[in-house]
C-alpha cells in the first residue's frame, strides 16, 4: 500500500491522498500508468481469476485531469462490484456512483475554487467521458504545463486548417454533436474528430 500511495502521490493532488487511500482499501486494484493514447485518457478492466481490478491512465495528465480520469475509472471498479456486467457501461448506474465520487472529492476542497465549479456543472449532467464536457476541459487545460502551442479544436473557426499531433493536417467543418466533420488536405478524406482534440492552427480560414 505504501509504495501504491508512492506512486499515486506523484500524479495526484495531495490533498485528494486521504480520499483514495480509503477507496483503495475497501476495493484494491492495480494502478498502471501508461504512455499517452489518442484514443482514451484511461480505462478499467475487471478481474480474472488470476488478476485483480486493474485501472490505467495516461502518464501526460494533470494532477486534476489525472484524478477525475481515475475516479472515473473506479466507478466502473465499483459498478461491477454490484452488479457485473448486467448494466451498460456508462448507465445511470455509474452516472450515480461518479458522481458521488466527485461529490467526495469537491466537498473535501481537492480542486481550486474554478475548477470546482466546472466539476459539480460536470455533476450535474454526467457524460460518457469527461473529454466531452468542454467547460470542465477548458479549467483542466489552465492546469497543463505551458510546453507547447495546442489548442482545442472547439476553439477554431469553422474552415480554420489545423495540425493534429500526428501531423496530419484538416480543414475544420461542421459540427455533430461533439465532434467535428474535418478535411484531411492530403488524402481529402472526412473524419470526425472530438472538439476537445489538442490541435495546432497552420492558418485562418
Amino acid at each position: 500500500m505504501k509504495e501504491f500511495l508512492i506512486q499515486l502521490g506523484n500524479h495526484i493532488p495531495q490533498s485528494a491522498l486521504p480520499i483514495l487511500k480509503t477507496w483503495v482499501e475497501r476495493h484494491p486494484f492495480w494502478l498502471k500508468v501508461t504512455n499517452a493514447r489518442n484514443t482514451k485518457l484511461g480505462d478499467y478492466r475487471s478481474p480474472t481469476k488470476k488478476l485483480p481490478h486493474r485501472i490505467s491512465v495516461n502518464h501526460n495528465l494533470n494532477q486534476y485531469s489525472f484524478l477525475i480520469t481515475l475516479t472515473h475509472e473506479y466507478a466502473h471498479l465499483l459498478v461491477f462490484e454490484e452488479f457485473k456486467n448486467r448494466v451498460d457501461p456508462h448507465g445511470k448506474e455509474w452516472k450515480m456512483c461518479y458522481a458521488s465520487l466527485l461529490t467526495e472529492l469537491v466537498s473535501n476542497s481537492v480542486f481550486p475554487h474554478d475548477l470546482s465549479q466546472a466539476v459539480q456543472n460536470h455533476i450535474k449532467k454526467i457524460p460518457a467521458s469527461s473529454s466531452a464536457d468542454m467547460e470542465l476541459n477548458r479549467e483542466l487545460k489552465k492546469y497543463n504545463q505551458a510546453t507547447d502551442n495546442f489548442i482545442h479544436l472547439v476553439d477554431l473557426e469553422k474552415g480554420d486548417i489545423f495540425c493534429l499531433k500526428n501531423n496530419r493536417v484538416f480543414v475544420k467543418g461542421e459540427k455533430r454533436r461533439t465532434r467535428f466533420l474535418c478535411l484531411e488536405k492530403k488524402s481529402q478524406k472526412q473524419y470526425l474528430i472530438h472538439g476537445a482534440a489538442e490541435v495546432i492552427l497552420v492558418s485562418n480560414h
